[in-house]
């Protein structure tokens, strides 16, 4: 278990791109940090139960969430392993 923690902590620190300015504005966070952030939180052991969970990972932190189209809606979608937009 010890070493699973390990492999997500670097894959996270690699996809975070360690080389980022502090001082940089967060923004919103895009449908590739998203599932990013999902399929590391999954493979931690503990995935997320909604989308909003996603925003406590270190990457998406002080980061939102896209604002959907009209009439759709942000949900994850477990047996893909995706966030995707759904119809409301």
């Amino acid at each position: 278990m010890k070493n699973n923690w390990l492999f997500v902590l670097v894959l996270a620190l690699a996809i975070s791109g360690c080389g980022k300015k502090s001082g940089q504005p967060s923004g919103v966070a895009t449908m590739t940090e998203l599932n990013q952030a999902l399929s590391i939180m999954s493979m931690g052991g503990k995935p997320p139960v909604t989308v909003y969970d996603l925003t406590n990972f270190p990457t998406l932190q002080g980061k939102t969430l896209p604002k959907p189209p009209a009439g759709k809606k942000l949900v994850l979608d477990h047996s893909r392993n995706q966030v995707v937009f759904v119809d409301e």
